[in-house]
């Protein structure tokens, strides 16, 4: 029979063992490494404060008006009727900057948010001595943008659309303060479906009463005054109705535990990951002295 060659290894083929090897030679690098940068990042993460978040649950408040077909008439005059809110309609009211503006002028509730960096007397952000001896630089009251972009970052609107629901969170650095922001934004929610359900009332009684007054017909007279008596019913509920609008199914909590930030587990991915990417460096720098070894030997050989 005849003999074969013993098989050579093909050049693709990735030898395992010799990045072990190089691993096993600069374990204790790897690990001073990673053991560096775990302990960085959890300095790190103590110096950032803690954030804590409060929640609440609502759902649209069920309107009676939606079975009666006399509503109809309404809209055949020329009349906006509104209609019941929809979570697509609070989803997009809590998100709307307009909202967050109407909390911060009312509210103020920088505070909250900035702590002893914001100064009440100016209404902006305190500013520190200059280190060259210079005068402060005055800045600006904090105003609407400034309002919009701390809501951004912030205010978390979340829908459920299964169980018609709508959650609102809001973070900040004091755990009662995030629970008051909720409410915050909640209240003027509130108010602003209200005030425009009243002006959109008061609206249609006026032109209801313009179109009696030109109306001769005894029915259209009849249907109109009906008409009447339901846009003062809406103008009574809207001022009358403790929940108008939604319906809060889970009232906001002052938190008992902060939200974030998550200094063990931030230091541990971080060790993790510093690990991996030493033994990638190492393994690749290992690499790199070989092949230089072997070009120099087959160098001198030649």
């Amino acid at each position: 029979m005849e003999e074969r060659p013993p098989m050579e290894p093909r050049e693709d083929e990735i030898d395992l063992g010799k990045y072990f090897a190089i691993i096993r030679k600069e374990w204790w690098k790897i690990a001073l490494l990673s053991l560096g940068v775990g302990i960085l990042t959890l300095l790190y993460m103590f110096t950032k404060p803690n954030i804590y978040q409060a929640i609440a649950v609502i759902t649209p408040e069920k309107d009676e008006r939606r079975q009666n077909p006399s509503m109809g008439a309404l809209a055949s005059f020329g009349i906006d009727v509104g209609g019941p809110s929809r979570v697509e309609d609070l989803e997009t009211l809590f998100k709307s900057n307009d909202l967050a503006v109407r909390v911060f002028k009312k509210h103020t509730p920088w505070p909250i948010l900035l702590g002893d960096k914001y100064d009440p007397a100016t209404g902006g952000i305190k500013v520190s001595a200059s280190w060259f001896g210079g005068e402060k630089k005055k800045r600006k009251p904090l105003g609407e943008w400034d309002a919009i972009y701390a809501a951004k970052g912030r205010l978390r609107v979340t829908v459920v659309r299964k169980a018609n629901t709508i959650s609102v969170s809001f973070e900040s650095p004091s755990a009662e303060g995030s629970a008051s922001m909720v409410q915050y934004f909640l209240d003027e929610a509130k108010s602003r479906l209200q005030e425009e359900t009243l002006d959109r009332a008061i609206r249609n009684k006026k032109f209801i009463e313009e179109q009696i007054g030109k109306t001769m017909d005894a029915l259209t007279r009849s249907r109109l005054y009906v008409l009447y008596g339901q846009e003062v019913e809406r103008e009574m509920m809207a001022r009358n109705r403790e929940q108008f609008g939604f319906r809060v199914v889970e009232s906001p909590r002052v938190p008992n535990v902060k939200f974030k930030p998550h200094r063990a587990q931030g230091a541990i991915l971080a060790t993790v990951l510093s690990f991996i990417v030493g033994c990638v460096f190492f393994i690749a720098r290992g690499m790199i002295g070989s092949k230089k070894k072997n070009g120099m030997k087959q160098a001198k050989i030649s």
